[in-house]
C-alpha cells in the first residue's frame, strides 16, 4: 500500500509553525475550546419527570479545575494534527484516586506490540532525550483509523504547499529587490570556466547575501539580460491565494473570517462576523464537543463511577456553555422578546422580570391587561367568654 504524503505527525506539527493559517485555524478551535465547562451531573426525579442537577463538588471535576483549559487545547490540537488521529495523557494518581491527566505529544509516542500475539500491550514515549514505556492502563488514548476518519491538516497539506510557496515567493521576490530571474546572453561563445567566473561576479554584485539587491546592473556591448521569471501582477496572486486560503478554512471547519484570513476579508461586515461565529460553533465546535464528552464519558468518569450507573444516565457529563459568547443571545434582542411577549400576554410579570435579569414582584403572576387581585383579607376570630375574661385580668 502507498503511504500517504505528509503522513507523518512531525511533519504536520512543522506544517502548523511554518504556515500562518493553519497555526490560526487551530488556534481559534482550541482558544474556543476553552470556554465551556466540562460538569458532572446527577439524575434527580421530582413528581415522575427526570432532571439532571450539577455535583459541584464531584471529585472528576476537581481533578479538571486547575488544567482544563490546557488539557483541551492539547486534546484538539493533538487530534487534528497526528496521523493517524491520536490524543493521549498519562494517568497522574494519588493513592488510588485519579488526581491529574498530563498531555504526550503524540509525534514521541509509538505503539508496542506483543512479538507473540501481534497484540497492542502499551506506547514508548521518546523525544530523542527522555524515553518511558507506558502500559495501556497508565494511558487515556483516543484514536480513530484513517479510512473513516483522518486527520483534516493530512487533507488540507496540498493547499498549505501552495499557500505556503506563494508566501516564499513573495518574500524571494521583494528580497531580489522586484526583479525576477534572468539570463545573461552574450553574443560570443563561452567556456565553462568564463561561465563560472561571470555567474560568480554577477551573484557578488547584485546577491542578498551582501544587501545589495537593488543595485544598478552594467552591461557590454556584448551581453543581454533576459527575464525568465513573472512580475507578480501576472500571477493572479490575489485568486490563488483566496482559492488556497478557503481550501485550507473549509478542511478545519472555520469561517475565513473569523481568523482574519484575506477571502473572508474581501465580504466582511459585522452582521457577517456574527452569522460566522454561530455557524462555527453549530457546524464544527458543537459536534467535536460532542465527541469528546463521549470520550470522557467512556474514559474518565468510568474512574469515579460505576458503568450501571453510566449506562442507566443516572450520572452523566454534560457541558456548561454558560460562557461561550457566541451562543449567548444579545441582550437587545433578548428583551425585546420578553417585552413583545409580555405585551401579547404570552408571559405573567414574573416570567418577563425574570428574562431581563429582575426578581419577582409581590404581585407579579399577572398577565398584561389583568388587574392584580386584591390581598384576601382574613376575618376577625369572635372572642370566646375565656378569652375576654382573660384580657381583662391582664389589663
Amino acid at each position: 500500500r502507498p503511504s500517504m504524503p505528509y503522513s507523518e505527525t512531525i511533519d504536520l506539527q512543522e506544517a502548523q509553525v511554518r504556515n500562518e493559517l493553519v497555526f490560526a485555524c487551530l488556534a481559534i478551535k482550541a482558544s474556543t475550546a476553552q470556554d465551556p465547562r466540562l460538569i458532572v451531573q446527577q439524575q434527580r426525579s421530582v413528581r415522575g419527570k427526570v432532571t439532571y442537577e450539577e455535583v459541584p463538588d464531584h471529585p472528576l471535576r476537581q481533578l479538571l479545575a486547575m488544567d482544563e483549559a490546557d488539557l483541551m487545547k492539547a486534546a484538539l490540537i493533538s487530534w487534528d494534527v497526528s496521523n493517524p488521529r491520536r490524543a493521549y495523557f498519562e494517568k497522574v494518581y494519588t493513592g488510588a484516586l485519579l488526581t491529574g491527566l498530563n498531555p504526550l505529544n503524540p509525534a514521541c509516542m509509538r505503539p508496542d506490540y506483543s512479538r507473540a500475539s501481534g497484540e497492542l500491550i502499551g506506547y514508548t514515549y521518546t523525544d530523542g532525550v527522555n524515553r518511558r514505556e507506558y502500559s495501556l492502563d497508565e494511558l487515556i488514548v483516543r484514536a480513530a483509523p484513517a479510512w473513516y476518519d483522518p486527520p483534516p491538516l493530512v487533507a488540507a497539506m496540498g493547499s498549505v504547499d501552495s499557500d505556503t510557496s506563494q508566501t516564499d515567493y513573495i518574500r524571494a521576490f521583494f528580497e531580489n529587490g522586484g526583479v525576477p530571474a534572468g539570463f545573461l546572453k552574450y553574443s560570443m561563445p563561452l567556456n565553462d570556466p568564463q561561465r563560472a567566473e561571470i555567474r560568480a561576479k554577477w551573484q557578488a554584485i547584485y546577491g542578498n547575501a551582501l544587501g545589495r539587491q537593488h543595485d544598478v546592473g552594467v552591461l557590454d556591448v556584448n551581453a543581454d539580460y533576459q527575464e525568465i521569471g513573472a512580475p507578480l501582477d501576472k500571477l493572479s496572486s490575489q485568486t490563488l491565494r483566496s482559492v488556497a486560503e478557503s481550501r485550507i478554512c473549509m478542511v478545519f471547519g472555520v469561517p475565513p473570517l473569523i481568523v482574519y484570513a484575506y477571502v473572508g476579508l474581501l465580504r466582511a461586515t459585522y452582521s457577517n462576523l456574527s452569522e460566522a461565529w454561530a455557524g462555527f460553533w453549530d457546524a464544527t465546535m458543537s459536534p467535536a464537543f460532542k465527541e469528546w464528552r463521549i470520550f470522557w464519558t467512556k474514559a474518565l468518569l468510568s474512574e469515579f463511577e460505576s458503568e450501571r450507573d453510566i449506562r442507566a444516565e443516572r450520572v452523566r457529563l454534560s457541558y456548561d456553555l454558560s460562557a461561550v459568547a457566541a451562543l449567548q443571545e444579545d441582550v437587545d434582542a433578548a428583551q425585546k422578546r420578553a417585552r413583545d411577549n409580555w405585551s401579547a400576554g404570552g408571559i405573567t410579570l414574573n416570567e418577563f422580570r425574570a428574562e431581563i435579569g429582575k426578581p419577582p414582584a409581590p404581585d407579579g403572576d399577572t398577565r398584561a391587561g389583568q388587574v392584580p387581585a386584591a390581598p384576601k383579607q382574613q376575618k376577625a376570630k369572635p372572642r370566646t367568654v375565656s378569652a375576654a375574661m382573660t384580657e381583662a385580668i391582664a389589663a
